[in-house]
């Protein structure tokens, strides 16, 4: 059952520490504080990721959507916060949890689009 206040981090693990994973894998890859626009489990996203945030914005596949960067945030993990899909809707979320973006991008398991 959905609380009525999401915890600000709902993995119960301490932000800081798991943005600094995030850090770390985009550091080595060479994609820190870039934009990347990929698909991952047949749906496309942008992410991006600086030492003080990592983001995932689901793209709307909607194509009677005015060009631009229609979307809604999946995943924002800062010093403070984690909110991510799972915590913010009221039905089972289909989006990758923390721990599955961390891998995705361990593995470098999506596609540049």
């Amino acid at each position: 059952m959905k609380s009525d206040n999401p915890s600000p981090n709902p993995a119960e693990e301490n932000p800081t520490e798991i943005l600094q994973k995030f850090v770390g894998v985009f550091l080595s890859k060479g994609w820190l504080n870039r934009t990347l626009r990929i698909r991952h489990r047949d749906r496309r996203y942008h992410v991006s990721c600086s030492e003080l945030e990592f983001s995932a914005y689901r793209i709307n596949d909607c194509c009677e959507i005015p060009p631009g960067f229609p979307g809604w945030p999946v995943c924002i993990i800062t010093r403070d916060h984690i909110l991510d899909d799972q915590a913010m809707s009221a039905f089972a979320s289909e989006e990758p949890s923390i721990q599955e973006w961390l891998r995705c991008f361990q593995n470098s398991d999506f596609e540049l689009i």
